[in-house]
């Protein structure tokens, strides 16, 4: 992602995660991003953009593990370090616009970070929260005997990480997005036993606890998503009720803002913001989903 600025932010644990953002003059509220597994703040230059284009502050942090972040690659030590962290993260960029209304974005292992950390910590400025591909299942199911060996290996070594198996081709349809991926030095392809048990077990905590949804959502689909379950996420949608927008987006692969579907997908975001902007208007403040 060009221009804008970069920072650092010390966390649990002394880590220091890096972050980068991007202003406008007389923002309407923010948008934060979360990108996902493997990935970094750096590629979310398309959302950054659309942000800007609907007067929102754009902000974007790399996960512990990821890109200009410490940590072991793929390695979190625990889903509970990823929530405390994007909680550290929100304040410390909301601080002097704690008025302006905040839209928390996440794509596939950042869209169930989201979710879950809008279960858990609701605050008064939140406006609403976006899922692109989130991780609610998987698309194809690994042998049963490579799950018992991940369950062994998150309860004895839960650091020992292993390459998480998402290709490039599973990814993008165009050549220059998989280029792109593949020779991005920051991008890594590593998940931990623990990272990879933590995320099965919050994906069902997510959709155990959506119940009704007290803030609006969206969720974007990719329609040909071959890492993660479209049906499960529409199953979670089903299960939020409330003012929850599904948009799904005919083959398109899991990577939906680098698919030639994306600028589609950046025109419903910024039509599904405004919207919710102006529906917020002196409504009472959204607390979970």
């Amino acid at each position: 992602m060009t221009g804008g600025r970069t920072g650092t932010l010390e966390v649990s644990g002394g880590a220091r995660l890096f972050f980068r953002s991007r202003g406008v003059e007389n923002p309407r509220g923010r948008l934060l991003a979360v990108h996902g597994l493997g990935e970094h703040s750096g590629r979310l230059e398309a959302l950054a953009a659309c942000a800007n284009r609907a007067s929102l502050q754009f902000f974007a942090l790399d996960l512990r593990g990821h890109g200009r972040s410490h940590g072991r690659r793929g390695h979190a030590g625990s889903f509970d370090r990823l929530l405390t962290d994007l909680d550290r993260f929100r304040r410390r960029t909301g601080d002097g616009e704690a008025k302006l209304p905040t839209v928390l974005l996440g794509h596939s292992l950042g869209g169930l970070i989201v979710g879950r950390y809008v279960q858990e910590f609701g605050f008064p400025s939140l406006a609403g929260a976006v899922l692109v591909a989130p991780f609610v299942d998987l698309a194809m199911h690994p042998p049963a005997w490579k799950l018992r060996l991940g369950a062994l290996a998150d309860r004895w070594v839960p650091a020992l990480t292993m390459d998480n198996g998402i290709h490039s081709d599973l990814l993008f349809r165009t050549a220059e997005e998989k280029a792109a991926r593949d020779q991005d030095p920051l991008v890594h392809r590593r998940v931990s036993a623990r990272l990879w048990g933590d995320m099965r077990r919050q994906a069902e905590i997510l959709v155990r606890r959506a119940g009704q949804s007290r803030v609006p959502v969206l969720l974007q689909l990719p329609g040909d998503d071959r890492v993660v379950s479209a049906s499960a996420s529409r199953d979670l949608a089903t299960r939020l009720g409330g003012d929850t927008e599904v948009i799904e987006y005919e083959d398109a692969y899991h990577d939906l803002y680098r698919d030639p579907a994306a600028a589609a997908a950046a025109a419903d975001l910024a039509r599904w913001i405004a919207r919710i902007l102006e529906d917020r208007g002196g409504a009472g403040a959204g607390t979970a989903l």
